[in-house]
């Protein structure tokens, strides 16, 4: 019979790590700093896009920080799942 084994601490330190690049991805907008494209190359293209394309860079990082937030709460849940399957069945045992 085939067995597995998981490593509940590294589920939370996984957890944690997501957590805290989400708090982190929440900081940062990547999408600064491109209103220097308007003045770079003024009247082009480039310039008329710059905005939107500022936009759209700091709202996919604030989307990513959302998702990773999300995939954190989930393994952290299925961390404590496992931690108390496992001492459910400790105790099963016991009595």
């Amino acid at each position: 019979m085939r067995w597995f084994e998981v490593e509940i601490n590294q589920l939370h330190n996984a957890a944690k790590a997501a957590g805290s690049a989400a708090g982190q991805a929440l900081t940062v907008e990547p999408g600064n700093g491109l209103d220097a494209v308007a003045t770079a190359l003024p009247g082009g293209d480039a310039a008329k896009n710059a905005p939107t394309l500022a936009s759209t860079f700091n709202e996919r990082a604030k989307g990513w920080a959302g998702e990773i937030n999300r995939w954190s709460e989930l393994v952290s849940g299925a961390a404590k799942a496992y931690t108390e399957n496992e001492e459910a069945a400790k105790k099963a045992f016991r009595e």
